[in-house]
């Protein structure tokens, strides 16, 4: 913002008649220029003045210190609604980001009870079709059906000592 732009504003901010986005580019810019300060110092004393006088007010002490307090109040205005905006943001993307971190690691899980259970499978199939050939993938066959309990007068022998005494007879 220049100069003559920002003391064509001096009236408008004095009647609150700025908008947002205005206002803060004007306080920006009064802020820096210690030449529109006092253009707008000179101008808020001499219209402030006038409106008390027209309403027997009692005049204020010190109309800088009020142009001041008010520039300052809404400053932290601004600044309280753009820490808001960032703190919110920052909020949201750090919920969508959790969400994605939480989807990703479920997936991985899932992947992985997925290739543990075809493992598992493949291993099975492996280990029985070795050992058992066709017998143990023709259920309905009365042929193939085998007796694993193996008469002799041991102890109990556990079921893969039955399993090798099988293979050994064959």
């Amino acid at each position: 913002m220049t100069c003559l732009e920002a003391q064509s504003k001096i009236i408008a901010y004095i009647d609150y008649n700025l908008e947002k986005e205005e206002k803060i580019n004007f306080l920006k810019h009064i802020q820096n220029c210690p030449n529109c300060k006092d253009e707008l110092n000179i101008y808020y004393t001499m219209i402030e003045g006038m409106r008390q006088l027209d309403e027997n007010l009692p005049l204020s002490k010190d109309f800088t210190v009020e142009l001041n307090d008010r520039m300052d109040r809404e400053l932290k205005q601004n600044r309280k609604r753009r820490e808001f905006f960032r703190s919110s943001v920052c909020i949201v993307v750090i919920g969508v980001l959790g969400f994605f971190i939480f989807a990703y690691i479920n997936f991985l899980n899932l992947l992985h009870e997925d290739e543990q259970a075809k493992l598992k499978e493949a291993q099975g199939e492996y280990y029985y079709s070795r050992n058992f050939r066709d017998r143990l993938f023709d259920p309905y066959d009365k042929e193939n059906i085998l007796n694993i309990n193996i008469d002799d007068q041991s102890e109990r022998i556990d079921f893969y000592q039955k399993i090798r005494q099988h293979n050994m007879l064959q």
